[in-house]
């Protein structure tokens, strides 16, 4: 990422199969969506595409476009803030939803909002992807 390319804070929370145990952990990604952005994505993720589902009106969850489909994968079950419940599989990765006339981007969580994320998460592993 050059030097003049702001950065943003996002968080991510995932689980290690291997090991299995959680892990969660802020991240920085590109302001600027783009291929940049997006390669970023791909990276944390692991992945080669992505979906982005509402969270909250405030917070999208950034998650594998095929995370369903992949063996290994857990499957995480989160009950959203107006009682929703999602199920997604792999790593996920939380941002704050930015408002826009021509569309929704990603913008920087603040500290006070992922602080509020790990304490007020409601997310289980609800098990793994078999294929």
């Amino acid at each position: 990422m050059n030097s003049s390319t702001k950065e943003i804070q996002v968080y991510i929370v995932g689980f290690n199969m291997e090991n299995m145990s959680p892990f969660a952990k802020i991240e920085k990604i590109s302001s600027v969506a783009g291929p940049e952005q997006t390669a970023k994505f791909h990276e944390i993720l692991e992945c080669t595409g992505i979906d982005i589902v509402d969270y909250s009106d405030d917070i999208a969850i950034v998650v594998s476009d095929h995370g369903m489909f992949t063996e290994g994968q857990p499957v995480f079950e989160i009950i959203t803030p107006d009682n929703n419940v999602l199920r997604l599989a792999g790593t996920l990765l939380f941002a704050k939803n930015i408002y826009t006339p021509e569309s929704v981007d990603l913008g920087e969580l603040s500290s006070a909002e992922i602080h509020h994320l790990v304490q007020n998460l409601n997310i289980k592993v609800a098990g793994s992807i078999k294929n």
